[in-house]
């Protein structure tokens, strides 16, 4: 500890200016100081000074909206892509604050393909046991002629507990927090050695592929993902942003400033200590990489994923291991879950020629998720208006390492480096003899932003020969015209370590989640994100535990939040 005094340039400095951090800075200049008597107290002049620290050139983390050259009215999703209407924070703040365009996502559809064990079936026959290569007991083709599949992993667990159908919302969190298994809490299982007492491997594989994501077949924290998988039901709808998911924290960035916000970018900070203010309080001195001089603050917020903590300095109250024997143990109770995506574009759509155009198609196959992407908003049929198409591949876990090895190589975390920018010598050469279509320049800042954010991400050659040669062997065409233009990023590389989190067996994530947000209680130090919510995997888990950091300090939530539609 500094025992000399200091004072504060900032009431709360943000380290992290993903959607939880800019969302937090804005929450805390927008709402009213008198609700909390620390923050009226710190409040100079009724307001409080707020900054957001950003490592790199922008804001908004892990969403990232691109749009390539030739598709001027379309946004690819390099990262975060949706949400759902049952999520009641994000669907409140896009729809009753912000008020963004947005529209109904087209994910299954019965004429798209499931491409399984080198055989291609059609989304419609797969409730047709003997046309899956799969050996399924008897109990599951039963299943399976009357449901999709990839229901296999609901089936095997609600033969295990059946009372997981009676409940919904905060009442099956409650069921599945005190349920037991032969004696065993549901939270020290992991989920995988669960359903295997229920399925057959075969239904597990089958159930696993066509579910999408090999993440949410894992062995993690049983009462996490079965809450995850029963979160979905036949009711819900997805939804994507006429103008991409950039549009939120570009949104919330505006609307930080012009509140008096400060935002401060290409800012890596190495690590924070404890202070004592000059008004006798304890504060905290912010240490940056790039040897700029420190910055002292009341209190600071680590909107951060574990991997970004992991790479502070191990020093002060809270990343000291001698100092909080017990924060480390709380940082590592997620595991970082590896996601890849990436975007193709063809001089026209060639798999309607299968009479596939909207929607997704799934295989075993690396490339995992095949989603024909629109080109315009609200719009999953019409072609570009220059005629070309885009096909997006989503994969996680095991299959990021088959595409990694295509990839460049990772770069380092260096103090002046902003990771978001990549090396562009190895870049894709297999379009150059294909011109793009010409197109009027981006002039406005923001379609500015999404233009920069694909060429910062461009893919390499060997990655888009072996995506569109999976591409051609799962849609089984004869010919199909090389790709025009290609971008990729892999959110398992520092300063993420994964694209989402899951909660590891062992933990209860209920008490972890609200302990993490202050982890040494006499210190100013808080702490949001995905990461460590119960809604894991999405954004609204970034605003679930960035309000129970805003409850802390002392406000309430605010009024435009209204409840789930029936």
């Amino acid at each position: 500890m500094r025992k000399s005094s200091f004072s504060p340039e900032y009431d709360i400095a943000i380290v992290g200016g993903g959607i939880s951090g800019i969302y937090a800075g804005w929450r805390l200049l927008t709402a009213d100081p008198e609700q909390s008597p620390m923050l009226k107290n710190w409040a100079s002049g009724g307001k409080l000074k707020v900054a957001v620290y950003e490592g790199s050139h922008r804001i908004g983390g892990r969403l990232l909206t691109a749009r390539p050259q030739g598709f001027p009215d379309t946004v690819c999703e390099l990262g975060g892509m949706r949400y759902v209407s049952s999520q009641t924070l994000i669907r409140s703040l896009v729809e009753n604050e912000l008020k963004l365009p947005h529209f109904k996502q087209v994910v299954a559809r019965p004429e798209n393909i499931a491409y399984i064990r080198g055989n291609q079936i059609r989304e419609g026959e797969l409730t047709t046991p003997e046309l899956l290569p799969y050996g399924l007991d008897w109990a599951e083709e039963e299943y399976v002629m009357r449901n999709d599949p990839s229901g296999l992993l609901g089936w095997a667990i609600a033969k295990l507990l059946p009372g997981v159908l009676q409940y919904t919302g905060a009442g099956l969190d409650k069921y599945l927090q005190h349920a037991t298994i032969d004696g065993v809490p549901l939270y020290k299982l992991g989920f995988w050695n669960l359903v295997a007492r229920a399925m057959t491997p075969e239904a597990y594989s089958l159930s696993r592929t066509l579910v999408g994501y090999d993440c949410l077949g894992s062995n993690v924290n049983a009462v996490d993902l079965i809450t995850e998988y029963f979160e979905f039901t036949p009711g819900v709808n997805y939804y994507l942003f006429n103008q991409g998911y950039d549009t939120v924290p570009w949104e919330l960035e505006k609307r930080f400033k012009k509140a008096g916000g400060t935002v401060i970018q290409k800012s890596w900070i190495e690590g924070f200590d404890k202070i004592t203010l000059s008004d006798g309080t304890t504060g905290v001195q912010l240490h940056f990489r790039d040897g700029r001089p420190a910055v002292n603050a009341r209190a600071i917020i680590l909107a951060m994923p574990r991997r970004s903590i992991e790479l502070l300095k191990s020093e002060g109250p809270v990343l000291d291991p001698g100092k909080a024997p017990a924060f480390p143990d709380m940082l590592h109770s997620v595991e970082p879950i590896p996601l890849y995506k990436i975007f193709l574009a063809y001089p026209y759509p060639w798999w309607t020629a299968v009479g596939v155009s909207q929607g997704r198609s799934l295989t075993d196959l690396p490339i995992r998720q095949c989603y024909y992407w629109p080109v315009i908003p609200g719009d999953n049929v019409t072609p570009s208006p220059y005629g070309h198409a885009l096909s997006m591949s989503y994969n996680d876990a095991s299959n990021v390492d088959f595409w990694a090895a295509l990839a460049l190589p990772r770069t380092k975390l260096y103090a002046k480096q902003d990771l978001i920018q990549r090396n562009t010598a190895h870049q894709h050469k297999l379009f150059q003899s294909t011109p793009l279509p010409e197109e009027t320049p981006a002039v406005d800042p923001y379609s500015k932003r999404l233009r920069a954010n694909w060429e910062a991400h461009k893919a390499t050659d060997a990655m888009v020969k072996e995506m569109h040669r999976q591409l051609v062997q799962m849609h089984n065409v004869a010919y199909a015209p090389d790709p025009v233009d290609a971008a990729f990023i892999d959110w398992s590389a520092d300063p993420y370590g994964g694209g989402v989190h899951l909660w590891k067996r062992g933990y209860k994530s209920w008490e972890v989640l609200h302990n993490i947000t202050q982890p040494v209680a006499d210190f100013p130090c808080y702490i949001c994100g995905e990461a460590y919510s119960t809604n894991q995997t999405w954004a609204e888990g970034s605003l679930q535990t960035a309000e129970i950091v805003l409850k802390r300090l002392g406000l309430k939530p605010p009024g435009w939040i209204t409840p789930n539609p029936k």
